[in-house]
């Protein structure tokens, strides 16, 4: 049997890798590459442009929108093949759950990463502060922040994301909530989010409270205008030319996650670990996790299901698979994130424990959800939600700005919230309508996949 697999442009040493080792163990199994034109993040888009050459892969892997990659038709239900292999309670259930939509299985858990907080260990010895547990309060991390900042250092170096979605803001907000809410107060059962609650209006405050200490959050000290008219300005003042005020370890927090763990190793030169989020006191600890994919297209026939799921399972929680990509990383640490498995195979997670390139507190996180699902906080709603930030962002602009213009926020989330919910439920109407035409169409040609 050939098996074609979607290879994305950053996942391709690793994936060529490990299909190797996959053909080793595997030999009536023969993987075809498909090099992807872009990274694992355009791999939805990927797919459409294939599925309209008639060229589908038979597996693929991403970490984004897998909720349009199911409007579009492009899922093989799991269901039967996940049902009879011997080995699937190696799978992590919050993965097996996350993509389950309508009691149907359609991908399998590719890799787990955390949000989190990047913290200078160094520097606090040098400032004489008291290390904080895992399990730790946002108070004790803005109390920690502001006591780390004097004319030398700073508490964090950015507050804003690239986005809305890792912004400090959005993961201040899921450590004030309970269950079941999720990401951005998004409940999964009842498909609309919380603005009224408090913890919306409340990480703003939080990140007012930060921003109103001079010196606190670094990078704001940078006024690019000055600089390039070739003026000292601030940042350069207090950190010294161009430095890089958190590489040179004058900054005790970095608002960073898992997933950028690849350039710290090289980067930094101080004693680092990566923290689960803070989270409220009296707040239950969830930890903030992230849950990428791998699934079977719907170009799968009868005759390649079985091989195409082998190499699914492989690059999901089979435990030789994991295995080869945790060793792939051990040699390669610089070159991709570092890799957590979506696998509770006891060995597994007995050699993630062991590893000496993990940080402890990735350690702790993994253990965390593994021992204990409810600990799970799904941070990844965006990608298992059709249209979620759209849906937001078309109600949320507009209530920032009445906000920056002196509207009271507490007054405006109730309004935000009405008008929220009406835009996600009916998104998410017309979404489960998709889901059954398209598995209508979906067993028309497999009939043998219907339960």
């Amino acid at each position: 049997q050939t098996v074609k697999l979607l290879v994305p442009t950053d996942f391709k040493d690793e994936l060529e890798t490990v299909v190797a080792e996959f053909e080793k163990l595997h030999t009536d199994i023969k993987v075809e590459i498909v090099a992807s034109s872009g990274n694992a993040g355009e791999t939805p888009t990927e797919l459409s442009k294939l599925a309209a050459g008639n060229n589908l892969p038979d597996v693929a892997v991403g970490v984004e929108n897998f909720a349009y990659i199911l409007s579009q038709g492009l899922a093989y239900p799991l269901d039967n093949l996940y049902e009879a292999d011997a080995d699937k309670e190696n799978a992590l259930q919050a993965g097996i759950d996350n993509y389950t939509y309508n009691e149907h299985l359609y991908a399998l858990p590719y890799r787990v990463q955390f949000n989190g907080m990047l913290l200078n260990m160094d520097l606090f010895d040098t400032k004489n502060l008291d290390t904080p547990d895992y399990d730790w309060t946002i108070e004790e991390f803005i109390s920690l922040a502001k006591a780390a900042t004097d004319s030398q250092f700073s508490g964090i170096n950015i507050v804003v994301g690239d986005d809305d979605t890792h912004a400090l803001q959005t993961k201040l907000m899921g450590g004030m909530m309970e269950e079941p809410y999720q990401m951005y107060g998004y409940n999964m059962d009842t498909h609309e989010f919380d603005f009224t609650s408090g913890a919306w209006t409340k990480a703003q405050e939080y990140i007012a409270e930060l921003r109103s200490v001079p010196g606190l959050v670094s990078d704001e000290l940078k006024e690019w205008s000055k600089r390039n008219q070739g003026i000292a300005d601030a940042y350069d003042n207090k950190f010294g030319g161009s430095a890089d005020a958190l590489a040179s370890g004058k900054v005790l927090f970095g608002n960073h996650n898992t997933w950028e763990t690849h350039w710290m190793a090289d980067k930094f030169n101080f004693e680092w670990d990566i923290y689960p989020v803070p989270h409220a006191e009296g707040v239950s600890e969830r930890i903030q996790t992230h849950v990428d994919y791998v699934f079977l297209t719907s170009a799968v026939t009868e005759e390649k299901a079985q091989a195409a799921y082998e190499l699914a399972k492989f690059l999901s929680y089979d435990e030789a698979g994991c295995l080869a990509r945790m060793k792939f990383n051990e040699e390669n640490k610089t070159k991709s994130a570092l890799y957590t498995p979506a696998s509770a195979d006891p060995e597994v997670l007995k050699a993630y424990e062991a590893s000496e390139i993990i940080p402890d507190g990735m350690k702790y996180m993994l253990k965390t959800i593994s021992e204990n699902p409810k600990k799970i906080f799904i941070a990844d709603a965006n990608k298992l939600i059709p249209n979620f930030w759209n849906d937001v962002n078309e109600y949320l602009e507009q209530t920032k700005e009445q906000i920056e213009n002196g509207g009271d926020a507490h007054a405006l989330a109730q309004d935000l919230q009405n008008k929220v919910n009406a835009a996600a439920k009916d998104t998410w109407s017309g979404f489960e309508s998709k889901l059954e035409k398209n598995l209508e169409a979906f067993y028309k040609n497999h009939a043998y996949e219907k339960k």
